[in-house]
């Protein structure tokens, strides 16, 4: 099954069993936003229209804020719809994907994949968890025996929620973080890319 075929976590869990909880992924810790970027998101917010699709709220909002923490963390690469397969089913292009960064040597291999970034399309999370989780245990399996945490974030732009995937327990963080406030979801998602930076080792990755 591609990723678009998990409509919800419970589809994902009946195919792949795992514990699931709800409980903390990272901190409510506020990061300053540069005052060019919240100018930014301040115009994108007045402009909007109902009719809006969804790359307006990726392009304005998601990827911004992606690439803002990216910057602080060189080791790192985040990929856009980038192929993925864990296995014969859990195949498909996630939205982002964050992994070790590629070699100085040209390298088209996604190496050590940590973070997978999945929209929540028709602000439906349900079925935006779903798809994250697939790609999350896509993640895990590339990865093989390295018992590396893989992260999860689903978006609409304007709401975000966070996931961890640690063995074979799946923990989805209680609320929602909405882009209103910034600085909390930019604090929350460096939290996130910290703590994929940390599961490289000191000097390379492992």
């Amino acid at each position: 099954m591609a990723f678009r075929d998990f409509k919800s976590v419970d589809v994902v869990l009946a195919e792949y069993p795992l514990g699931v909880r709800q409980g903390p992924v990272v901190s409510e810790v506020r990061l300053d936003v540069p005052e060019h970027l919240l100018d930014n998101l301040r115009f994108s917010l007045a402009v909007r229209t109902p009719s809006e699709t969804e790359p307006f709220y990726t392009e304005n909002f998601v990827y911004p804020l992606l690439q803002l923490v990216w910057k602080r963390y060189p080791r790192l690469h985040v990929w856009s719809h980038r192929p993925l397969a864990g296995d014969a089913r859990l195949t498909g292009e996630p939205d982002y994907l964050v992994s070790a960064a590629p070699g100085e040597v040209a390298d088209r291999l996604v190496r050590h994949p940590l973070l997978a970034v999945a929209e929540a399309k028709r602000q439906d999370f349900d079925e935006g968890w779903g798809q994250c989780l697939a790609a999350m245990l896509a993640c895990r399996a590339v990865n093989g025996d390295r018992p590396l945490v893989v992260y999860g974030v689903v978006s609409t732009g304007l709401v975000w929620e966070f996931g961890r995937l640690d063995g074979q327990v799946f923990t989805r963080q209680p609320g929602a973080y909405a882009i209103t406030d910034p600085a909390l979801v930019h604090g929350m998602l460096d939290q996130v890319f910290a703590a994929c930076d940390r599961q490289l080792g000191p000097d390379r990755p492992v």
